[in-house]
């Protein structure tokens, strides 16, 4: 072949790959494009409804992906409640609406955001992003003992708090994935295949769809077990009941603690009350902390560092209105429980309103009131 002929066969051959190149990426971002404009689709999204931002913690995407359908299908919501696994199971948002209503007058769009293992500090992180996202008129942070000791729940917490979700919601440097997570529809309907690779994937997956159809529209999930030895006072010798009572006996309220409350309190925007109490707790769960003295040691602080932070400090239900059977354990309620409490925590923002004009509103009114 000659010198010449040589070249052309090669330039063509490079024009080729240069063509092919082209049409792959074009082809990709057509594809891309396509199922982006799909995934948005309302027709889409009746057939799929899991979604991820690829976060470790499955069931605070679950509890976020819930609140937007939610929000979807009211328009909106009024009322946010957050805490804990307590919050999680305890609190069905349907009862509590409708038994505040039949009170008051007021209907209110409720939704339960009760992610577990979270204390107040990532849920000072996590409220702030609600509010700012959806605008309601009140929220209702029920806290406990728990949240306020320093070296409980870090590892939870900063896993969850380092993820690029997260760290995109902030000022911190752009990243593609982070853009992306947030941005594109089409990457939520694809992130909860992220594992499809790993041998545990068909149990988390089936996990993830369980618990995704255990949580109603309104973000309540309730649990069907019921407690035993709940009135027992748990043991310090017993090595199961070491770690609870090595992290709590010594218990002292962490200033930087106080901190992330006050975030909560001073969540601006359009929440006009901001209200915290506690949920009926069995006595023997404060064995951990020092017993029943130290929790009311406890409950004088909260109720005047709430009050003097422009909160409003709602005292917990007495434990006895729970019956035994209506527990899980010493700290969280069963599907029996939830409607129970839910109902009395009604008739207890009710008569706050009713007698001290402490009213929770629909976000719609107290936009005009503004």
């Amino acid at each position: 072949m000659q010198p010449q002929e040589e070249n052309l066969t090669k330039s063509t051959k490079t024009h080729s790959l240069l063509v092919s190149i082209i049409i792959g990426v074009a082809l990709f971002a057509f594809l891309l494009l396509a199922l982006e404009t799909i995934s948005r689709t309302d027709w889409f999204a009746r057939k799929v409804s899991t979604r991820s931002f690829g976060i470790y913690h499955s069931q605070f995407e679950i509890k976020w992906f819930k609140l937007e359908d939610y929000v979807k299908e009211n328009g909106g919501v009024d009322v946010l409640l957050l805490g804990n696994s307590m919050v999680n199971t305890g609190i069905d948002p349907n009862v509590l609406s409708a038994e505040y209503e039949k009170l008051t007058g007021e209907h209110l769009r409720i939704f339960n955001f009760g992610v577990e293992g979270l204390t107040v500090s990532p849920t000072s992180v996590i409220a702030k992003i609600l509010v700012e996202k959806y605008q309601p008129s009140a929220v209702l942070f029920v806290t406990e003992m728990r949240d306020y000791v320093a070296e409980n729940g870090l590892t939870v917490e900063n896993q969850l708090l380092s993820d690029e979700w997260f760290l995109a919601q902030k000022t911190a440097p752009f990243t593609l994935r982070g853009w992306l997570k947030i941005n594109s529809s089409a990457v939520k309907y694809l992130l909860p295949f992220r594992n499809w690779s790993r041998a545990d994937f068909p149990d988390t997956f089936l996990m993830y769809l369980r618990r995704w159809g255990d949580t109603s529209a309104s973000g309540y999930e309730g649990d069907l077990n019921i407690g035993k030895d709940i009135d027992k006072h748990p043991d310090p010798n017993d090595p199961e009941e070491a770690e609870n009572f090595a992290l709590f006996q010594n218990f002292s309220i962490d200033s930087g603690r106080l901190d992330d409350l006050n975030v909560i309190l001073n969540s601006g925007g359009s929440v006009q009350m901001v209200i915290v109490t506690e949920m009926p707790l069995y006595p023997t769960y404060f064995d951990y902390f020092g017993g029943e003295e130290v929790h009311e040691q406890y409950l004088d602080t909260l109720k005047a560092f709430v009050e003097q932070n422009g909160g409003v400090y709602l005292p917990s239900l007495g434990w006895e209105l729970i019956p035994l059977e209506y527990r899980v354990d010493n700290h969280h309620l069963n599907i029996k429980g939830a409607p129970l409490f839910s109902s009395l925590l009604a008739e207890q923002l009710a008569s706050l309103c009713n007698t001290e004009g402490l009213c929770m509103r629909s976000s719609l009114v107290a936009g005009v009131e503004q």
